[in-house]
């Protein structure tokens, strides 16, 4: 790296923590759990989780990284890392349909997309149920 190209480097991003910009929210989380080899299970019935016993139901996991839906009585959990920029904490389910708020990419509850600008569908996880008990894997 050239002298010139430093100073404009290290001038961006000086400029960035002057003005207290983070880019935290449009980052991808390197420390993403592997669920397929920790699974995780909650109990439906208790709170926050009981917003996924009727059908249209939602949450967001932020812990776990994960978007819980219920659909016609079945639980679906998709990753909630977006496809497009890997934002994983600003959701809202608007309609029916998972809207990611950094961007604003829209998925459907099969984890495909519906409008852009991501191209790619959510990663969809293992659910198992048990009378009130929810595991995810």
């Amino acid at each position: 790296m050239d002298r010139i190209e430093f100073l404009k480097t290290a001038s961006s991003a000086a400029v960035l923590l002057c003005l207290g910009i983070s880019l935290e929210s449009c980052s991808k989380d390197d420390d993403k759990k592997d669920l397929a080899s920790n699974p995780f299970s909650f109990t439906i019935t208790e709170s926050p989780f009981n917003a996924l016993e009727n059908d249209g139901g939602w949450l967001l996991h932020p812990e776990q990284d994960v978007l819980l839906v219920n659909v016609g009585g079945n639980i679906r959990a998709f990753t909630s890392v977006c496809t497009h920029t890997g934002c994983s904490r600003q959701w809202s389910f608007p309609s029916g349909n998972f809207r990611c708020g950094c961007h604003g990419s829209t998925f459907n509850t099969n984890g495909n997309v519906v409008s852009g600008p991501a191209n790619g569908s959510l990663a969809e996880f293992k659910v198992e149920r048990s009378g009130d008990t929810v595991t995810i894997s």
